[in-house]
């Protein structure tokens, strides 16, 4: 059933949390951070020592004795995103994480085995989805799916053989020498000794000869005190002996799972329409009672575990654990992480990050993403949204976040109706009503924010999408203005305001790319006013389809298309100013740079690189865009995505906030930023460098593009290199690559400020 790839990961988890920390580890160059939503359990299950709930997109540990928190990610050695289900495995102490696909990751305490074999099996054609798994007191697995049933040797990771049935397996379970599955047509049963489980035609189907209708469907299994329970048509129902017995039918409500892993049977009902379900512990002799209030809403599955919890994973928001001490009482907890997987747009401040994770669809229109605007503030994740504040009841499709250097305050724009600041106390909504912003054209109940930029006087430009007047300024008074310039193209979105002062916006509709504006320097004069409209008629633009602007260090404007980037580096209202595209080496001709990538952000670290996320990954340039410096994809890295919403790089830690279509996670980069001289202070870490590391040293606080030369207490030169931005990396080797000895390594750091050529000297402890 295909070959296992032996993709093996060193294991560890580095994130410990328990559900009050507010702070993480520093991260070493090199290294990724996940900063995944972890907010509501798909799935849970158990060992004798934790709980694990299957998230959306991962896995969270939970201690069982001191309720600490472990999240375990792509970052952190699973193969994808898009967890299924997670089973434990008592037997062989390996935890199975099942993937939306089929594929299974087998998680044991020093590494994860990644099993393609059954999303990669030619044998079953099409999708390929496990439902439900069954563990034996051996290695053994049953794999019940929408192809059939599957028996899979945990230990080894092989699939011993698969019964493709006609129709799909619900679940799974070996009782009294035989192996049940339930499917929409009912139950079907094989001895587990002395035929090919792989031929469905030694199956036998249970119907009226068995005690059973001639016309029904079957659900969840579980095995409780020797009796075989299901969900027959909805309802709980007991089969022994020959005889059918009905336990327990909730009016409105369907049976969705069964569990027996304690002293009860779980059983957890679905409202069929819009009310919350139901979960009732079942003892042998059929009496039940129901979970403590407020422990369930919309149960998707729970666990009893040996102290008679009960681990709840529920469809809304919080994890639950009914304690069952006699207090009636949920015990409901939340994590310390993101709201959503949202990023569509990533704003850094001091140590603060900012999220609209709101969304457009491709031309532009509404998604109603109700997530609003999330922060990492002091090392807490909030979020502010319609559900947490009613103010912003309302607003949603949060496309913009922008935070004003000096003050902190919070500018946030919904495409669903206004402009939101925040100084930090209370939250003002401007829309039409209260301001110059326009409602759009073609749909007056909406004030569409789409992009927002800061200039150097502290003016806030605010792209006003489908507008009569498409955007306006705000100014640090608190006055407002519009503007309709000659060249208006109204489908405006991000803004960026580059060196000049010029704003530049992408514009949204076929007829053109970018618009720039110059105000002259004076607001209230419209004389001076200039624009210029770009498109891929007289310009270098290959398509009108802009998705985003950069300025870089330089001060030019690259412009990313859905054909690549072009890059402005002159005077945009000069007529002769068109842009260009880059031509680089392609399989040995040229080419235009990145002519076939649909180029969705761009963002410029402290040494003037382009981090340019596409559809197909992240591209890491040169300044001058000429060499690929690296490149990041699913394949070769942890993203969880290729699709790449935004990227924001932190100036002063060099740490990358990569934004992907299933949620956000960060790299920290041999980059910061860089002044035009050194610091007072040069930092050096680590220091000393002790025996075991093996990892970069990094020199900061240089100034941008520094000259660094490396010498041992005698003057004699060892290594050379040239800062990215204000930070210079060297990995205590010498130009061959030698290891150097142990002793102490000076540093001398030569800026190229011609004013203050400065020198730079730091001390190197090196231990072998």
């Amino acid at each position: 059933m295909g070959g296992i790839r032996y993709v093996c990961f060193l294991f560890s988890f580095v994130f410990a949390f328990s559900a009050n920390v507010t702070a993480q580890e520093p991260l070493a160059i090199g290294q990724w951070r996940s900063w995944l939503p972890y907010q509501a359990g798909r799935y849970v299950t158990q060992s004798a020592e934790a709980v694990w709930y299957a998230t959306e997109l991962s896995v969270m540990r939970v201690d069982k004795a001191d309720f600490s928190l472990d999240y375990l990610s792509k970052v952190e050695g699973l193969s994808g995103v898009g967890v299924h289900l997670v089973k434990y495995h008592p037997g062989a102490q390996v935890l199975m994480v099942i993937y939306d696909d089929g594929v299974i990751d087998l998680v044991r305490e020093t590494e994860v085995l990644t099993v393609p074999g059954l999303a990669e099996s030619n044998i079953i054609i099409g999708e390929k989805r496990i439902n439900d798994v069954f563990c034996t007191d051996t290695a053994r697995a049953w794999l019940a799916g929408n192809f059939g049933l599957s028996r899979f040797d945990v230990r080894t990771g092989l699939f011993e053989g698969t019964t493709r049935m006609p129709v799909e397996a619900r679940s799974v379970v070996t009782w009294r020498d035989s192996v049940w599955v339930s499917t929409d047509e009912g139950l079907y049963a094989a001895p587990l000794q002395g035929v090919n489980l792989d031929d469905f035609g030694n199956w036998r189907w249970l119907g009226p000869d068995a005690g059973f209708p001639a016309d029904y469907s079957a659900g969840a299994l579980a095995v409780f005190a020797d009796r075989l329970y299901l969900n027959m048509d909805g309802r709980l129902v007991r089969y022994a002996d020959g005889q059918l017995t009905n336990v327990h039918q909730e009016s409105g409500m369907s049976l969705h799972f069964l569990t027996a892993e304690g002293a009860h049977l779980v059983a957890g009902f679905r409202c069929n329409g819009d009310c919350n379900g139901r979960l009732l512990y079942f003892t042998a002799d059929g009496q039940y009672e129901p979970s403590a209030a407020q422990c369930v809403n919309r149960p998707l599955y729970a666990i009893e575990d040996e102290q008679g919890r009960v681990w709840i994973a529920d469809e809304w928001r919080k994890f639950r654990l009914d304690r069952r001490d006699g207090s009636g009482e949920c015990y409901q907890f939340a994590t310390n992480t993101p709201w959503s997987a949202n990023t569509y747009d990533i704003e850094l401040w001091q140590d603060e990050v900012w999220i609209a994770a709101g969304g457009v669809s491709s031309i532009f229109g509404y998604l109603f993403r109700s997530d609003g605007i999330m922060a990492r503030v002091d090392g807490q994740w909030n979020a502010y949204n319609k559900f947490t504040r009613d103010e912003l009841n309302g607003l949603e499709d949060f496309l913009a976040v922008r935070i004003h250097p000096q003050t902190g305050v919070v500018y946030a724009g919904s495409f669903l109706d206004g402009l939101v600041v925040y100084d930090r106390q209370q939250f003002k909504v401007y829309n039409d009503t209260n301001s110059t912003l326009n409602n759009a054209i073609g749909d007056p109940l909406r004030t569409r924010v789409s992009g927002l930029a800061l200039d150097a006087e502290g003016n806030l430009w605010v792209a006003n999408h489908s507008a009569e007047r498409p955007f306006s300024v705000l100014r640090p008074d608190g006055t407002w203005q519009s503007f309709a310039p000659e060249c208006v193209a109204r489908e405006l979105a991000q803004v960026v305001v580059d060196l000049f002062g010029y704003k530049w916006f992408v514009v949204t509709n076929n007829n053109a790319g970018v618009l720039v504006y110059d105000d002259g320097g004076t607001l209230d004069d419209p004389s001076d006013d200039r624009c210029r409209l770009f498109t891929a008629l007289d310009s270098e633009l290959p398509t009108n389809k802009v998705n985003c602007l950069a300025v870089d260090l330089d001060g030019a404007v690259w412009v990313g298309t859905n054909e690549g980037p072009v890059i402005f580096e002159c005077d945009p209202f000069f007529d002769q100013c068109t842009g260009s595209r880059r031509i680089v080496e392609q399989d040995n001709f040229g080419a235009y740079l990145l002519e076939d990538e649909d180029v969705r952000t761009i963002a410029v670290d402290g040494a003037n690189r382009k981090w340019v996320g596409t559809t197909n990954g992240v591209f890491v340039l040169s300044p001058d865009g000429l060499e690929e410096e690296a490149r990041f994809t699913t394949d070769n890295s942890p993203l969880f995505d290729n699709l790449i919403t935004d990227i924001a790089i932190h100036p002063e830690t060099g740490e990358v906030y990569i934004g992907t279509g299933k949620g956000m996670l960060s790299l920290k980069a041999e980059a910061t930023e860089g002044g035009p001289v050194h610091r007072s202070e040069v930092k050096v870490y680590p220091n000393p460098v002790r025996p075991d590391y093996e990892g970069p040293i990094a020199i900061e606080g240089l100034a941008r593009d520094a000259n660094v030369k490396i010498t041992d207490l005698h003057g004699q030169l060892v290594y050379e290199t040239t800062a990215l931005g204000g930070r210079a990396i060297w990995y205590g080797t010498d130009y061959n690559g030698r290891r150097v000895q142990s002793g102490v390594y000076l540093v001398f750091a030569t800026s190229d400020n011609i004013q203050n050529p400065d020198t730079a000297v730091a001390r190197i402890l090196v231990i072998h």
